[in-house]
């Protein structure tokens, strides 16, 4: 039978700092990661629409060669956009799970002693009173229903970034479906 692991409450306050501060550093890669992940994908849908917009004016008129073109393009798009959408998807979770844990060590063990209250006012002119000892306890009370916060403010960022990619996959999809269309039933 293993050992079982120490309590939270077993680790020293430079441990606790130092898995505190581990979580935030892993946290920001991921972030980080997510950043460059969608500039490079974005960078090479837009690429994908421009020959989209390239065949559409150069190949019009020889409707075969652009149904076929398109379909080339479209297939591009969906590989791309998959890839970019399992990627995004499981970059967020793992910065959500290093933000998480982060929060979890603050709520059992935090790792500064002590409080350090202060208030924050917010967008909505509210004043809330928070730990700056506990990032991620403030960035929880910040963003709670309870508090009067804007509408915009509660959209998670992350899942918003995951949008962009499935815009380019509907494109994809549906632009072999329209170009065929027309080929077949509209020209």
């Amino acid at each position: 039978m293993p050992p079982s692991p120490p309590s939270v409450g077993a680790l020293s306050p430079d441990d606790r700092k130092w898995l505190h501060d581990k979580y935030e550093r892993m946290a920001a890669e991921e972030s980080q990661l997510s950043a460059n992940r969608t500039s490079y994908f974005a960078a090479i849908g837009t690429v994908l629409v421009t020959g989209l917009l390239v065949a559409l004016a150069s190949l019009f008129t020889n409707p075969f060669l652009f149904a076929a073109v398109m379909t080339f393009l479209a297939a591009l798009g969906i590989l791309i956009s998959v890839n970019w959408i399992v990627l995004l998807h499981r970059t967020n979770d793992a910065q959500k799970l290093w933000r998480e844990a982060a929060a979890r060590l603050e709520v059992l063990d935090p790792p500064v002693e002590g409080q350090l209250m202060a208030p924050v006012t917010l967008r909505s002119g509210e004043e809330l009173s928070v730990d700056l000892l506990r990032p991620y306890a403030v960035h929880t009370a910040r963003f709670s229903r309870s508090t009067s916060i804007s509408w915009m403010d509660r959209i998670d960022p992350s899942t918003l970034t995951e949008s962009l990619p499935l815009a380019f996959l509907v494109l994809w999809v549906l632009s072999p479906v329209v170009v065929w269309g027309w080929y077949f039933l509209g020209r």
